[in-house]
């Protein structure tokens, strides 16, 4: 066991976040004040013995060989254990179902990921959260970067594959922090990453909104979050491509869900790789709604700005006074919006004045 102390740099460059207790042997790192609580975004303390890590809520989050499992809730363990089974089932089946996967839609597998990654514009240093990183096969390609990685699943057995994935990948993989957390509650600070990843679960996950929303809150303003599924391309939609695709598996009948990314997202694209088969979202993060200046005049009849058009309606005239409106402010060569803020804005002032005399 071998001790980085607070302030010296890493690999990447930048100094780590706490204490980093690094296993040669297992090539993992446990950084305990890196994750949070993901009940409270609160940090985590770590037991006595190791074992777990402990919220100021009581929740206990255990450790299996090093990897944490940061589930909200005793019923997404029990959930988790219960599913180990099939996911066990599922790990040995993912590597075989991915390379017929990529052979069907004649692809290269190893070229079309390293072109995926390279959408994130990583820099030397960057922190990436990788969600749904299954048994790590993209992971392996992420340590060709010289970042930070922070790959974690919902399955504990996925992961415990991807470690001995990353074992075995004759790479430093001690850059590589494995955790077990649902994408829905993520055990991090608010932009804590500068880019984030998914690929190949989407269209799986029960609230994908919410979950983009979570995504977003752990990425610094302006890094970027790419993330893509399964989804015909809306022109190949009735085409005996699609048909066969979604006759095999029902989740290529999914489709871009660009109705799904959070209002923060700037600079968004969505296109569509593998031959039509799959779309890849990606946006930049930014903050709050786009921004936009209220206050500009609009030529034409109606004139106005979008503060007065929007936030300066009032209620409904006749519609003969209305023509008589339209007809005055044509007679003097103004707006509507003009005639009637000089013309109410008189009649209000005459009003206070007559108030005032009485």
């Amino acid at each position: 066991m071998w001790l980085l102390p607070v302030g010296m740099t890493t690999a990447t460059g930048r100094k780590p976040c706490t204490v980093l207790y690094v296993n040669w042997m297992a090539t993992r790192m446990i950084p305990e004040l890196d994750f949070v609580s993901p009940l409270t975004h609160q940090p985590l303390t770590t037991t006595s013995d190791g074992s777990a890590w402990l919220g100021e809520q009581g929740e206990r989050y255990p450790l299996v060989d090093g990897i944490p499992q940061l589930l909200i809730s005793s019923g997404q363990l029990q959930a988790s254990s219960e599913s180990q089974a099939y996911y066990r089932d599922r790990a040995s089946e993912y590597d075989r179902g991915m390379e017929a996967m990529f052979a069907m839609l004649l692809a290269d597998e190893e070229q079309t990921r390293n072109q995926i990654i390279a959408q994130l514009g990583l820099r030397k240093g960057d922190r990436l959260l990788e969600i749904g990183c299954g048994n790590c096969r993209d992971t392996v390609h992420l340590l060709d970067q010289p970042i930070e990685i922070f790959s974690g699943d919902l399955s504990l057995e996925m992961l415990l594959t991807g470690q001995d994935r990353l074992r075995r990948a004759q790479k430093d993989a001690s850059r590589v922090r494995l955790f077990c957390a649902d994408v829905m509650h993520l055990p991090f600070a608010d932009q804590f990453f500068d880019a984030a990843y998914h690929f190949g679960g989407l269209n799986l996950f029960p609230d994908l909104a919410k979950a983009l929303v979570e995504i977003t809150r752990v990425v610094r303003p302006g890094g970027r979050v790419v993330v893509g599924d399964e989804g015909i391309g809306p022109w190949l939609a009735n085409s005996e491509f699609a048909r066969i695709l979604e006759n095999s598996n029902p989740l290529f009948r999914h489709r871009a869900p660009l109705d799904c990314i959070p209002v923060t997202a700037r600079d968004v694209t969505c296109r569509w790789i593998l031959n039509g088969a799959f779309y890849l979202i990606s946006f930049v993060v930014g903050q709050g709604e786009p921004p936009l200046d209220l206050d500009v005049q609009f030529p034409g009849r109606r004139g106005g700005s979008h503060r007065t058009r929007y936030f300066g309606k009032l209620e409904g005239v006749s519609p003969e006074l209305r023509d008589r409106v339209l007809d005055a402010a044509a007679a003097e060569g103004v707006s509507v919006v003009a005639w009637l803020e000089k013309t109410l804005g008189t009649a209000v002032q005459n009003s206070v004045h007559e108030s005032v005399d009485d």
